[in-house]
């Protein structure tokens, strides 16, 4: 069946945008425009893709199966687009990431420069937000790849780099509990602690260990950023539990000590990056892939540039 481009488009616009007002006015032409090729995109395949209400538009089965094949057909042409290039001599194009807060250090010291010398026509995107939101975003196509520490399981997520580091709990240098070289979570329970919101990972992580209940109920601080959660051992203040790849440079600098976890699922915490099961992958694309598994340290490099130490 041949389906013309432009109702395609303009149909998944108004399936993302939730209204054709809104649609109309990021592509920047006239609702009236919209409303006729979808109009033309229905009596064309003989089936109703969307309902008008009061409440607002509702898509039918139809209308996600269109705009499934929609997205699907917007990124084989980008991929060859970016592939074109490649094949002439260029490997260019925009890489959409999304992060768990964690991994931000990591990625920005260790990819981001390598990525601009080895590859100057790659442009990166880059959004910060918890593990629900990466995983969504990787599966409704708002990024190209995501960065989780301990994600859930979800046969339509492919796993494109893979590596285990403990839980540590991470402890200012004063704090007996920085002699240790490994302790458990009981060890920690004497110390005032700050948590992290539970849509981290870490957090999710801690909600299914032995004596959760006692570290939730006793934790001084509640945090929705590790930023603050680090500064709150950078002070003296107590403790936090991240990965040690989330503080590397405050480690090498002996502001903090990690003291890695030993109890069950704490010992070995799996952090992945992720893309949507059957997404193409770009040039660029697998260019990045490429710099995040041989560089950064949460997928076991030990790689430091000098110039960032």
């Amino acid at each position: 069946m041949k389906i013309d481009d432009k109702p395609l488009r303009y149909f998944l616009a108004v399936f993302e945008a939730g209204s054709i007002r809104t649609a109309a006015e990021n592509l920047r032409i006239a609702p009236s425009a919209i409303s006729r090729q979808i109009t033309g995109l229905e009596a064309h395949l003989e089936t109703l893709l969307m309902e008008r209400t009061k409440r607002g538009i509702i898509f039918t089965e139809s209308g996600h199966m269109v705009a499934a094949h929609a997205r699907r057909r917007i990124e084989l042409d980008e991929a060859f687009a970016v592939d074109l290039a490649a094949a002439r001599g260029a490997i260019a194009g925009t890489v959409r990431i999304a992060t768990g807060e964690g991994f931000v250090v990591d990625l920005v010291n260790h990819v981001v420069r390598p990525l601009r010398d080895e590859f100057p026509d790659i442009r990166l995107e880059i959004d910060v937000a918890g593990t629900e939101k990466i995983t969504h975003g990787i599966l409704r196509d708002d990024y190209d790849m995501g960065l989780v520490f301990n994600p859930p399981r979800n046969p339509d997520l492919e796993l494109l780099a893979e590596d285990h580091t403990p839980l540590c709990a991470l402890v200012p240098p004063e704090f007996d509990l920085a002699k240790k070289q490994s302790c458990t979570l009981s060890e920690t329970l004497n110390y005032p602690a700050a948590l992290l919101n539970p849509h981290f990972g870490v957090a999710k992580l801690l909600a299914n260990a032995g004596q959760a209940n006692e570290v939730t109920r006793d934790a001084f601080l509640t945090a929705d950023s590790i930023n603050v959660a680090v500064h709150f051992v950078l002070s003296g203040g107590g403790i936090t539990f991240l990965p040690a790849f989330a503080v590397s440079r405050q480690l090498r600098r002996g502001e903090v000590v990690a003291v890695p976890m030993t109890d069950p699922f704490l010992a070995r915490v799996p952090s992945h990056l992720l893309v949507r099961k059957g997404r193409p992958k770009t040039a660029a694309v697998r260019a990045v892939t490429g710099i995040i598994r041989d560089r950064m340290e949460a997928f076991g490099s030990a790689w430091y540039p000098e110039e960032h130490d």
